[in-house]
């Protein structure tokens, strides 16, 4: 028998001290909105995770946990499937969260006063990662040809200058949902090998996407650039474990590892939650059916989406996706301000989405959605904002 994969059920969160729903409800003033802007899914993980976590409860004693053999084992089990790739054990380093992963890298290989490279629309806490810990935000704009995103290199070589230490990638991107190509990539490691700066790459939707669309990681980009990057992941968005809180940096060059090690050391970052190992080795070892059946089921909202916004919004142009399970969606024919829309989208419609200033001015006529949800809920959504709609 296959494991069950059930994406049509609605679980209700509310009242669960829930990001995406309590937090949003709480935020808008509202308890019957239909929220798609917070990027979980409203999917439950796959059971044998859920079982694990089960087991660690049956024990009952929730104490101090420590990483096992079978959380590296498992993680390169993942690379070697998805990738083709091994990655030796020392080079995977634990940290709870990407958000973390991308403070303390910005904290501990640059100063303050440094130049760190970003492309923009970006998603927020990378550039909080930057401006938070007193660095200079060099920021990039992608450029959009007709419906497809592209890295400026031209521009971004522009913004070096002696005091520029680093560039934060997201790939595949988030807002934008591009998913850099090999020739990108490639490009990206020449321009940071001859500009000797760092590269973090964010691949948290890196299993995510699209339908033939296969995800480019940084590791496989040229023979030298792993002696200068780190890049850092989780299954969190994958099997949607976000609240268990588990993430891994995987960084080849020793020094900069030593360098990491140090800063997790002084921080005093070192024991996983009771539940992390647990998620880790059976998410990347037992749950291939279950990842293989969320990517098809958001491929076909995707689908849905399109379908019902060609017929009953033609003023909103979705743009391509090519990974993460985010619509990138262009407004401006519709001739609203984005404060307008937003109004209309929360006093009218009673549907919140994200607007595109919170990834920055480069994302204003814009709008983020998340398909990750029962198409049920989808299609409740969609109807309430065609009923409102006016344009």
């Amino acid at each position: 028998m296959g494991m069950q994969c059930d994406f049509d059920t609605m679980t209700d969160r509310r009242n669960t001290n829930c990001g995406k729903w309590d937090t949003m409800d709480q935020k808008y003033g509202r308890k019957d909105m239909i929220h798609l802007g917070v990027a979980d899914m409203d999917f439950k993980a796959p059971d044998p995770i859920l079982d694990g976590l089960r087991d660690v409860l049956d024990m009952g004693v929730l104490g101090y946990t420590d990483l096992s053999d079978k959380f590296f084992e498992s993680i390169q089990r993942w690379y070697r499937k998805q990738y083709g790739l091994e990655i030796p054990r020392e080079w995977i380093v634990f940290c709870p969260r990407i958000n973390i992963a991308s403070s303390i890298c910005v904290d501990t290989y640059t100063e303050k006063g440094d130049g760190v490279i970003m492309n923009t629309p970006a998603y927020g806490p990378l550039q909080s990662a930057i401006i938070k810990n007193d660095r200079r935000m060099l920021s990039s704009q992608l450029s959009r040809n007709a419906d497809r995103y592209e890295l400026d290199f031209d521009h971004m070589e522009s913004l070096v200058d002696e005091r520029t230490k680093m560039l934060i990638m997201c790939n595949p991107h988030n807002p934008t949902g591009r998913s850099w190509t090999k020739e990108e990539l490639i490009r990206t490691a020449e321009f940071c090998k001859k500009n000797d700066l760092i590269l973090f790459s964010d691949e948290i939707h890196g299993d995510l996407t699209a339908e033939g669309v296969k995800h480019n990681t940084f590791l496989s980009a040229t023979e030298d650039i792993n002696e200068r990057l780190i890049l850092a992941t989780s299954p969190a968005k994958t099997f949607n474990i976000p609240g268990v809180i588990v993430s891994y940096m995987i960084i080849p060059n020793r020094e900069l590892r030593e360098q990491i090690a140090a800063t997790i050391d002084r921080i005093g970052m070192h024991n996983p939650t009771i539940f992390a190992v647990t998620a880790v080795e059976k998410a990347y070892t037992e749950c291939d059916e279950w990842y293989e059946a969320v990517k098809k089921y958001i491929d076909e909202n995707e689908k849905f989406t399109r379908d019902y916004f060609a017929k009953h919004f033609e003023a909103f142009h979705i743009l391509p996706r090519e990974g993460t399970y985010l619509l990138w969606i262009d407004y401006t024919r519709t001739g609203m301000s984005e404060e307008e829309l937003e109004q209309w989208f929360l006093k009218e419609a009673n549907v919140s989405v994200y607007m595109g200033s919170i990834f920055g001015e480069a994302g204003r006529g814009y709008i983020r959605l998340n398909l990750a949800s029962p198409r049920s809920l989808l299609k409740e959504a969609y109807e309430r904002m065609r009923t409102a709609w006016r344009f």
